[in-house]
């Protein structure tokens, strides 16, 4: 599915943008994919740590280049200019974007250094994302994470989440055509119920 999207990124345009799957701090890896593009991307999460987002700030324009905070993501960042933030709607409102996951590992990792006790939205926040998503009804759906009976069907895990049955409420309520994620580190493209879901492994890339 191909859209088109002008320079400016709350109308519509000729330009595509470009997905990349997680990074995790592979930033010579990121910044080739980048380069090589020479227009809009958006990240889908797991960008990386403190370090990581302080050298996008640096070197990169974060009016073009964005980033879906995921799990992996140092959440002090999130109000800085190449952030997502908590959702987004972006061009006249047909593609969405929600950030965060559940780190099944937490207990391995450090917190405030490699974990984050807000790496998924709250209930409230959740709430949020889910009524402006049932509002505005959006064509394409960015997260790093997916539905919950999409994870389960496609990956075979039970474990449940904030995130995960928030956006199964979302799709419950409105199938997109379209729901690109990350996460997972597959690369998967499958239809269910209408809505084309894409998984992009890491630093798999695409076009919308």
């Amino acid at each position: 599915m191909k859209i088109n999207y002008s320079d400016d990124i709350h109308s519509k345009s000729p330009s595509g943008i470009l997905l990349i799957g997680d990074v995790h701090g592979k930033m010579n890896n990121y910044c080739r994919i980048v380069q090589k593009h020479k227009g809009r991307t958006i990240q889908l999460g797991d960008f990386g740590f403190k370090e990581d987002h302080q050298w996008h700030m640096k070197h990169l324009d974060g009016n073009v280049n964005k980033v879906c905070f995921g799990n992996h993501d140092d959440p002090n960042y999130l109000n800085e200019l190449h952030s997502l933030g908590d959702y987004s709607h972006l061009y006249d409102n047909e593609i969405m974007s929600v950030r965060g996951a559940m780190s099944t590992d937490r207990y391995l990792r450090t917190e405030n250094k490699d974990w984050w006790s807000n790496e998924e939205l709250t209930y409230n926040e959740m709430l949020n994302a889910y009524d402006s998503y049932v509002l505005n009804k959006p064509k394409i759906m960015l997260t790093h994470d997916c539905p919950q009976s999409i994870m389960e069907y496609i990956f075979g895990y039970k474990d449940r989440s904030t995130t995960r049955q928030g956006f199964q409420h979302m799709f419950n309520e409105h199938k997109p055509d379209m729901w690109v994620f990350g996460h997972y580190h597959k690369s998967i493209n499958t239809v269910i119920d209408g809505t084309r879901f894409i998984c992009l492994n890491e630093l798999e890339t695409m076009i919308i």
